[in-house]
């Protein structure tokens, strides 16, 4: 029995024609031929020397277990060194906005991000993201999919590493001798479109992956059948013989077959009007918003300049797979998401499903897929989404850019809902990324924050409703402000999730705000705003990884958990966050943040961090700061460890000015210089404090009763030994305050780097008749 309370209270979808779709576990075959001698990136020769070679498949490979991978080989890594990250990082910092509208070019402009991710994000990069990604390149069974048409396909694989990626396809398995472009750079998640293949035959498909090391995967061959995707009565050629833009789609039932390219300018592309409709975009291009757009509105078909409009609260069942929608404008004219542009715009829906698109866009303030309240189902997976624009014209609420942005009724809001957003590459955001689902899982989000609160992941919050699961998501950000996953107001469940930051100094070039975080960068986040009171319950982020570098005197927190007498039950639980700065002018990092509402600090419900590895140069835990001072953050085997020789470093920090107090350590573990009582007052009150317990483990016989006095006499446990005859409890050693504190003392801590210890042991314990003095230092052991 482990007793707390005597301490805390103190201080894809499938469709029925499998040839055509699949998931994971589709058309996995015996590998029934060599790679071809060129099978590696840009037509260069394997490595004569590699060590690779083939693969047995049946999963015996203890490296790469599931029998994906049939074969192995090595080529030479990228070139990758630290004067090319410094190159791409100042690049990156210089991007100003005053300058970017004159003659702006979103392909340019994007690849200063592009350049910048591939030397700054990944394991090659930060090699402490092995923890969660392992040293060795596979395939994740789980995050294949496929979808075959007429003279098309849609190839989407994941690896557990980030890879260049590419399919090599062909009409015989003997003979592979086509492939697609590889990735722009290195991604966990692949998504690639075979086009312009020979109709009603039989494609032989392998996945290829190299990682930045050179470390080269191919996988088993697989089998698709293009077909047309729905029977000749069913089956509508696309344009055919309709009219537009906008090509009006009204046949219910029937999927729509792209068989070219389509364009068009301040109209909609294509407007579905009538429900249970597949788009097949069969490998083409929908290119909208195509020149110069003055003025737009998402209201009406032809003033909408989207790519795919619906707006009808009688339409259900649009589906949109295989192919690529593409803005065709510079898109500086300030046209809102809610004036148009949007790459796909469904309104009032019901049952939607959109899979296998490549979506490119620029406009101000745009949200690139706008689904404005739909109805039961959404599925958005293996998309590939990028945004090649930096221009924000209101950053609050669901302002800000957006790759998708699910807009739902006051009814749908305030209940759980089945909104699933997975495997998706959203490859650059400027401001904010997925969100609103219950069920986000498995996407790869890169966040280039142009402005305050850019939330890569906002689950669904709403009073009294449950927020469901953020799951194996992997998040990479930089720029202005940015946030891995915010809050929500009940059951949340943040996962394995892999998130890495780096810190770059913006200054005053991007969407700059004279108060609040500027140059800031944080994973999970909970707020309450005000004078607190808003209910967060039962948040949970277990077993994630965090790693962050800050840089420029700019602010990085691994968590930043509000505390408040209505958060109940917050727990941050066996994750890995390191936080660093790479300057010595860089000291607002820590992997641990403990915020909080100011009025209501004495009520504070506990925050619990439990079997955390912490891990910085700078703090380990900043009890408070400008933002907020939380209290009661309780911490239970927290392993704290310093690395580097930052000269300012300190355990724990107390910051932002105020109290912070009733925080507690339980069990702790300090390495590499860490240390219980290494604290820094840094801008905190004299009222300020902390506490460190330890566990004592009884044992006795089963039901005797158990009672345990302080070193003052105070009773401070009562019960008793379980039906085993255990219990364990954890009892104060010491509480530590400025040396300035005194009974009733107040004002600003002048004296920061020192201390004083009041020790609260030896205790008293009593089980039984029989009675013991123990000094807690340590966890101990008593047998009665």
């Amino acid at each position: 029995m482990v007793v707390l309370a005597s301490l805390v209270s103190g201080c894809g979808s499938e469709s029925t024609d499998e040839a055509r779709r699949g998931t994971g576990d589709v058309g996995v075959e015996e590998d029934v031929s060599e790679a071809p001698d060129d099978g590696v990136m840009d037509g260069g020769e394997r490595d004569a020397n590699s060590d690779g070679g083939d693969v047995d498949a049946s999963g015996d490979d203890p490296q790469r277990p599931g029998g994906l991978v049939a074969e192995v080989w090595s080529e030479a890594p990228l070139a990758i060194d630290d004067a090319r990250r410094d190159a791409a990082r100042r690049a990156y910092q210089a991007l100003d906005k005053d300058t970017l509208a004159d003659g702006f070019d979103p392909d340019a402009f994007y690849e200063v991000f592009n350049e910048f991710a591939l030397t700054h994000f990944g394991p090659f990069n930060q090699p402490l993201l092995e923890a969660s990604t392992g040293d060795a390149v596979n395939f994740v069974a789980g995050g294949a999919w496929h979808y075959a048409s007429r003279n098309s396909a849609t190839i989407a694989f994941e690896t557990t590493r980030p890879v260049i990626g590419w399919v090599e396809w062909g009409t015989s398995a003997d003979a592979l001798d086509e492939r697609t472009e590889p990735s722009e750079r290195p991604t966990f998640l692949q998504m690639h479109h075979l086009r312009e293949l020979p109709a009603d035959t039989t494609i032989y498909v392998r996945w290829v992956g190299r990682d930045v090391a050179g470390e080269t995967i191919a996988s088993v061959v697989h089998e698709l059948q293009t077909a047309d995707p729905a029977p000749a009565g069913e089956l509508i050629e696309l344009p055919g013989n309709l009219e537009g833009p906008p090509y009006r789609l009204e046949q219910s039932g029937a999927t729509y077959l792209l068989t070219e390219d389509l364009s068009g300018a301040q109209s909609a592309v294509v407007q579905i009007a009538a429900s249970d409709i597949t788009l097949d975009l069969n490998g083409h291009t929908i290119t909208y918003g195509q020149g110069s757009i003055d003025a737009t509105d998402a209201g009406h078909a032809d003033q909408a300049a989207s790519g795919v409009w619906v707006r009808s609260n009688e339409v259900s069942g649009v589906r949109v797979f295989n192919g690529r929608i593409i803005e065709g404008g510079v898109g500086n004219s300030g046209a809102s998401s809610s004036g148009g542009l949007h790459a796909v715009y469904l309104s009032g829906v019901s049952d939607v499903e959109l899979a296998g698109l490549e979506i490119a866009y620029q406009a101000a303030q745009i949200h690139a897929v706008h689904l404005r309240y739909p109805e039961s189902e959404v599925e958005v997976h293996h998309n590939r989404l990028k945004d090649r624009g930096y221009v924000i014209t209101n950053r609050h609420g669901s302002g800000g850019g957006r790759p998708l942005q699910i807009t739902d009724t006051n009814a749908n809001h305030a209940r759980p809902n089945a909104y699933a957003l997975h495997h998706n590459l959203v490859l650059r955001t400027r401001q904010n990324g997925l969100r609103q689902a219950n069920t986000i899982t498995d996407n790869e989000i890169y966040v280039d924050s142009w402005s305050t609160n850019s939330f890569a992941i906002q689950p669904h919050s709403a009073p009294d409703t449950v927020a469901g699961e953020v799951l194996r998501n992997k998040v990479f950000m930089s720029g202005y402000h940015s946030i891995a996953v915010s809050w929500a107001h009940l059951d949340l469940e943040v996962a394995q999730n892999l998130v890495q930051m780096e810190g770059v100094s913006t200054e005053s070039r991007r969407y700059f705000e004279s108060w609040g975080d500027m140059d800031s960068l944080n994973g999970f986040r909970i707020t309450n705003y005000g004078g607190g009171g808003q209910v967060r319950h039962n948040l949970a982020y277990r077993d994630n990884v965090i790693v962050g570098r800050a840089r420029g005197g700019g602010i990085m927190r691994g968590t930043e958990l509000f505390s408040d007498a209505t958060i109940t039950e917050t727990h941050c639980d066996g994750n890995l966050i390191d936080i660093r700065a790479v300057d010595e002018v860089t000291l607002d990092a820590a992997p641990v943040v403990t915020q909080g509402v100011h009025d209501t600090r004495p009520a504070h419900e506990p925050t619990y961090y439990i079997d955390n590895h912490l891990r910085s140069n700078v703090a380990l835990v900043r009890f408070g700061d400008s933002y907020g001072r939380g209290n009661r953050h309780t911490f239970i085997n927290p392993r704290f460890e310093k690395v580097g020789d930052h000269p300012d470093f300190a355990t724990f920090i107390f910051d932002g000015g105020y109290e912070s107090y009733d925080h507690l350590l339980i069990d702790p573990v300090f390495e590499g210089g860490a240390a219980v009582d290494d604290v820094w007052w840094r801008r905190t009150s004299k009222r300020s404090y902390y506490s460190v317990a330890y566990t004592l483990r009884l044992e006795g016989e089963a039901g005797a009763p158990v009672q345990i006095d302080d070193v003052d006499g105070e009773r401070v446990f009562e019960g008793q030994l379980d039906e085993a005859g255990l219990l364990e409890v954890p009892l104060m050693q010491m509480t530590i305050r400025p040396a300035e504190w005194e009974e009733g003392a107040g004002g600003a801590v002048g004296q920061v780097r020192d201390h004083q210890k009041i020790a609260h042991t030896p205790h008293r314990v009593q089980v039984g008749e029989e009675v013991r003095e123990v000094v807690i230092d340590s966890r101990k052991n008593m047998t009665f």
